[in-house]
């Protein structure tokens, strides 16, 4: 389950006071009408990471690349935000959503006539055996693959990955125009699965020899390509073929337009700029004063300043060109339900009465950066049923001691019943932390929220991923608080908070992201030597939505699995549905926000006039 971990990215303290800063509302600034052409000037502070392989890159900035401009997949997404439908799953390369048989095993999907990829495979259709050349390539145990295992249902994907078998029985072109997808067990959200980039559609040949490359290599299927693309090869040897020169890593990103590519064939994507230009590296204080002084139209990473943003809430010309966006994101205080006083739910549910939400909110930048979190499952993931319920509700978010005492007053561990604890375990409670910006400040509050509690913290820091997230994993190191960690969707469906975060399965060292340890056995427990307590589990409970096809009864079971986790077995306290930040350059027209990659829609995107003169 390690290729689960999607965590969110880091959003660095913003110790100002945001509260008149709400989410804006999208679309073009008021002024010239959209029109079409001219060239996009994009910064990112961050290179890609598997220089545009989409067999392997794991990382939302690429992904935005993918689904707005080089890929197509059988299904997609509109490059919208949550409210205008951003989460709906569309047909893209595929005529229509699969038929489904009946048992749930089985997708058929009918590909689109007359469509073909960029040069220099522009006289090459796009047909069946194409998806299964990318399939393959993601189960090929020679590549690095990010996320092959969500493609694990699919019937001999496993067996393939695994080199037991020379091709996946599970898929099978019925004809050029025909994809039959068999599943080993019922998968109610494989569509969703089949809109990630991995799956787009790779021409024979193209990869051949290309196993640690293929993204430099790339034959696009969407309204742009890297620049220069027509020059590549293929009829040479792997070893002497040229990139297109389009992408050149750690420096720059160029896009043009697919000559091959038509509106008529793709509804999705209205590609209104003909050149895309990304500038990689730099400063976040560079970044900024380029979009201010108008040398640059938008970036892709980087968190705006304190200063920028007070900047651009004091100008009203400037303040319109502030967005930002539901994330689909959740961050949290993880308990670990092995340890204690976390052992007690009682101290559990008198943490989550205690803390701040509110002030947590305002050290990461105020309400701009996120909504109060009441539950754990993102609203926009569960079609908003849970979006006025909150078990914990405290006055303005900001704790509540009273109620927090009288949880703890039913503690085993609260011996006198005053609300305090008077065990020694709640003394020191090893806490592991991210070192970085805000979160020393963060527990610091946190600490404070739980003193009136007789809970006092041993903070321990280090670097994010080698440090907070290995010992907050591993069972063995028997840490009882972590309150760092954060979590984004892979797709937009609420599986991606399921399994991983509270699946038995997910449990330790090899598995990710059951930092609570929820459903773990007694006899796991023991072997670590930890105390063989009996933890809840919802391991029945996530295999019944799994399983659920997509529709109402899929977001209710999965609402109803929230529900269960907050209040019966209380693993975490969520404080924040994270926030997306953009700042705009003052030629963009009709800026959207993609809810599939968090990142804008590129393809959405239009210039003033078309682009003229800067």
């Amino acid at each position: 389950m390690k290729g689960y971990l999607r965590p969110l990215a880091l959003v660095g303290a913003l110790a100002i006071l945001m509260a008149a800063c709400g989410q804006q509302e999208q679309g073009a600034p008021e002024g010239d009408e959209i029109t079409r052409g001219g060239t996009l000037q994009l910064l990112q502070l961050a290179d890609v990471d598997a220089a545009f392989d989409p067999q392997v890159e794991y990382y939302q900035v690429t992904w935005g690349y993918f689904r707005c401009c080089l890929l197509r997949t059988l299904v997609s997404f509109k490059g919208l935000d949550a409210g205008q439908g951003g989460n709906d799953l569309v047909p893209d390369l595929a005529t229509d959503l699969p038929d489904v048989t009946d048992d749930g095993l089985t997708y058929t999907f009918t590909i689109l006539d007359g469509v073909t990829y960029a040069p220099p495979f522009q006289d090459r259709e796009i047909v069946a055996e194409d998806f299964i050349n990318a399939m393959e390539r993601l189960g090929n145990p020679n590549i690095q693959s990010g996320y092959p295992f969500y493609y694990s249902p699919i019937e001999g994907f496993d067996a393939f990955s695994e080199g037991e078998a020379d091709s996946i029985s599970g898929l099978r072109a019925v004809d050029d125009k025909t994809l039959e997808v068999t599943l080993s067990e019922p998968t109610g959200d494989f569509p969703f699965r089949m809109a990630m980039p991995a799956t787009a559609p790779i021409p024979d040949g193209a990869e051949e020899g290309h196993e640690d490359d293929y993204g430099r290599f790339l034959v696009a299927s969407g309204p742009y390509m890297f620049e220069g693309s027509e020059e590549m090869d293929f009829s040479l040897p792997p070893d002497q073929q040229t990139p297109a020169a389009g992408y050149e890593p750690g420096r720059s990103i160029v896009l043009v337009r697919n000559p091959s590519w038509s509106a008529e064939v793709d509804d999705i994507r209205p590609a209104n700029v003909d050149r895309i230009e990304a500038t990689i590296g730099g400063t976040t204080e560079d970044m900024f004063n380029k979009i201010d002084a108008g040398e640059a139209d938008l970036h892709l990473d980087g968190v705006p300043p304190a200063q920028v943003i007070q900047a651009y809430q004091a100008d009203p010309e400037k303040r319109a060109r502030i967005f930002s966006h539901a994330a689909d994101g959740t961050r949290y205080i993880s308990l670990n339900l092995a340890v204690p006083p976390f052992d007690d739910i009682h101290v559990r549910k008198a943490v989550n009465y205690a803390i701040d939400k509110d002030g947590l909110r305002r050290l990461r930048g105020g309400p701009l950066f996120g909504e109060l979190a009441g539950h754990i499952i993102v609203d926009g993931l569960l079609n908003d049923l849970l979006a006025d319920y909150d078990p914990y509700a405290t006055p303005n978010g900001q704790g509540d001691v009273e109620a927090a005492q009288a949880e703890m007053a039913q503690s085993e561990y609260d011996g006198d019943g005053d609300g305090v604890c008077d065990d020694p375990t709640c003394q020191d409670v090893l806490t592991i932390i991210d070192e970085a910006d805000p979160y020393p400040d963060q527990t610091a509050l946190i600490q404070d929220n739980l003193e009136p509690l007789g809970i006092t913290l041993d903070v321990r820091s280090g670097e994010r991923t080698g440090f907070m997230y290995t010992k907050c994993q591993d069972i063995g190191e028997g840490v009882p608080f972590c309150p760092s960690p954060g979590w984004g969707k892979d797709y937009s469906d609420a599986s991606t908070y399921g399994e991983p975060l509270f699946g038995s399965v997910a449990v330790g060292p090899e598995g990710c992201c059951n930092y609570s340890n929820v459903g773990v056995p007694p006899d796991e427990l023991q072997d670590t030597g930890l105390p063989a307590v009996e933890i809840p589990s919802v391991d029945d409970k996530i295999d019944e939505c799994e399983t659920t096809p997509i529709g109402d009864e899929r977001f209710q079971c999965w609402a109803e699995l929230d529900q269960m986790l907050m209040e019966d077995v209380v693993p975490w306290v969520p404080y924040l549905f994270d926030n997306d930040v953009f700042i705009i350059g003052e030629q963009l027209r009709n800026y959207q926000y993609d809810q599939f990659s968090g990142q804008p829609a590129l393809d959405h995107i239009a210039l003033a006039g078309g682009g003229g003169e800067r």
